[in-house]
Formats: C-alpha cells, structure tokens, sequence
C-alpha cells in the first residue's frame, strides 16, 4: 500500500516496555524511513533519543566483554560516508533489506507487547493474591468473633440454668 502510494505514512501502534511495573504507549513510523528515530509516544513527542548507541561483544584478556560506542544523529543525521561504496544498486540493497527490517520492527514490536502484557497479568495476579490474603485475615477476624459469641452466649446459659437449679428447693 505505501509502495502503491494509496497510503502516506506506515506506522505501528504498541505497548513498549519499560519495566515490570512500567509500559509506554507508542507509535513508531516504519514507512518513510527517516534518518532520525521514528518511535513516537502516544501524544508525539519523540521517544528516541538523538543519539544512538551501538555494543559490540568482544573479548578481552579470554573472557567476554562489551564495548559501547556513541553516535550522534545531530549535525543533519547519520549518513553515508562519501567513502563507502556498495557492489549493488542502492535500490536493490534497500529492496533487499527493507522485508527484513519490517519483520524485525513488527517482532520487536510483538515482543515488547507480550512482555508488557505478561508484566501487567503479574502485576494484576500479585494484587488479587494480597487482596485474597487479606480478605482471609477480614474473615478470619470476623468468624472467630462470631464463634466467641457464640460460646460465651452457650456459657452464660450453663450459668443461667446452674443458678435456675440451685434456687429450686
């Protein structure tokens, strides 16, 4: 549809984690693609930040290590360096890559919603299992009161029928 121009603008709507008790609503632009980052919050604002950060696994001294870099999208984006060259047409490399870059957005996507999800289902199991714990102790309170009152009325009957018995001659 975006190739056919019937439409202007792809964009995915998701729940992106943050944390297990946090999710943010966003929209991300897919299609056109653009040089700065396309996640969006759910009243625009841009969630990306300007700059990007890229880990590289390594090893160091025979053990594994990661290795940060930053790169910054200010100064007219992140471009090609004029040095680079491909083998292939740039259409042909963009056609190649762009189902490939999609179907990770959408998985990602996918993913991040899931795990929203789920973190919502804990956080909403967690909640009823101390509300069930605490309607427990509410009842317990409540049935052993009503069992005291019960004795004591079943006591003072003993004792109203003892003195009932020694009054008679």
């Amino acid at each position: 549809m975006f190739i056919t121009e019937e439409v202007d603008k792809v964009e995915l709507v998701y729940t992106k984690f943050v944390s297990l008790i946090k999710s943010k609503p966003v929209i991300q632009t897919l299609l056109p693609l653009s040089p700065k980052g396309g996640i969006r919050a759910a009243n625009g604002d841009s969630v990306d930040a300007t700059e990007d950060e890229f880990f590289r696994l390594t090893s160091k001294e025979g053990k594994l290590a990661v290795e940060r870099e930053s790169v910054s999208a200010k100064g007219g984006g992140m471009g090609l360096s004029p040095l680079m060259e491909f083998e292939q047409d740039p259409v042909q490399i963009i056609d190649a890559m762009m189902p490939l870059y999609l179907n990770s957005q959408i998985l990602r996507a996918l993913q991040e919603s899931y795990a929203s999800e789920l973190a919502s289902r804990m956080n909403a199991m967690s909640n009823a299992t101390d509300n069930a714990v605490e309607l427990t102790k509410n009842l317990s309170v409540v049935y052993n009161r009503e069992r005291q009152a019960k004795i004591t009325g079943e006591l003072l009957e003993i004792i109203a029928g003892a003195d009932a018995l020694k009054e008679l001659p």
